[in-house]
């Protein structure tokens, strides 16, 4: 409806998407949005997607779907899987790296483990992606965009007081793979706009996701517009940066946080 609303019902007809961690509460709703516009999306992600689910998908929206078991952290994978999409659809026209991951334990018992898991999949992977499609954009000598999920705690550094104790915080390397994202973002903005090829970032607040109700009170008095996010705010963001309508826009990023940000 939000697509159809705002006449964009054909931008993204036959588009071959790839989206990573397609799996996930924000990625499934990006898929779905880019499928009921007609796009082709292929998900990169560790697991298959529910069977029925994923079915029942495919019969309500005009898009081709796809999905390839890959480890966006494993070079070989990726790079296979992009030759998969490439075998198959010929072309790559928009690459959303949604893929992400943190931990919760405090800070001063971080493992070793659990930083490198999160620094592993929130920066390697979008690095090994957007290298190896990158590398297909090129060749097809025809525009790319690439769409990079950050976060607010990217820009701002978290207020634990929010989680009260339960022990369930914003992490530290989770804040620094997501600053991270940022200026990945702005460096390729700029090293590729040679290439006819877009690189931009959105940055969600957070999404509502079933917790603690003292959590989202907590959370909802902080931000301007008194709720947490769902995963359909973001769309919008996601549409003006993968479309024409963003074609003289790159290496920015767009906060999609209802105000959260705004003082802190």
């Amino acid at each position: 409806d939000l697509v159809r609303s705002r006449g964009l019902g054909d931008v993204y007809k036959r588009q071959v998407v790839v989206v990573t961690g397609g799996n996930g509460q924000i990625g499934s709703e990006i898929i779905k949005s880019y499928l009921d516009v007609g796009a082709v999306v292929v998900n990169f992600d560790l697991s298959n997607p529910n069977s029925m689910e994923w079915q029942s998908l495919s019969s309500k929206t005009k898009g081709v779907q796809n999905f390839i078991l890959c480890d966006i952290t494993n070079k070989q994978e990726v790079v296979s899987a992009i030759n998969d999409v490439m075998l198959t659809f010929s072309s790559i026209d928009i690459l959303v790296n949604s893929a992400g991951i943190s931990v919760f334990t405090p800070f001063e018992e971080r493992t070793v483990e659990e930083f490198d898991s999160v620094v592993n999949v929130n920066m390697k992977g979008m690095f090994l992606t957007t290298q190896a499609v990158i590398g297909q954009m090129k060749k097809q000598k025809q525009k790319g965009i690439i769409l990079n999920l950050g976060s607010i705690y990217g820009h701002s550094i978290a207020d634990q007081r929010i989680y009260g104790d339960s022990g369930r915080n914003s992490p530290e390397i989770y804040a620094m793979t997501k600053a991270g994202v940022n200026h990945f973002t702005s460096y390729l903005g700029r090293y590729l706009a040679k290439d006819g090829i877009r690189v931009n970032c959105i940055s969600p607040g957070g999404i509502f996701d079933n917790q603690a109700e003292f959590f989202v009170k907590n959370y909802e008095y902080k931000t301007p517009m008194s709720r947490m996010g769902n995963p359909n705010d973001l769309i919008g963001g996601v549409f003006y940066l993968t479309s024409s309508m963003s074609e003289y826009v790159t290496g920015q990023n767009i906060i999609i946080d209802g105000g959260f940000t705004l003082g802190s």
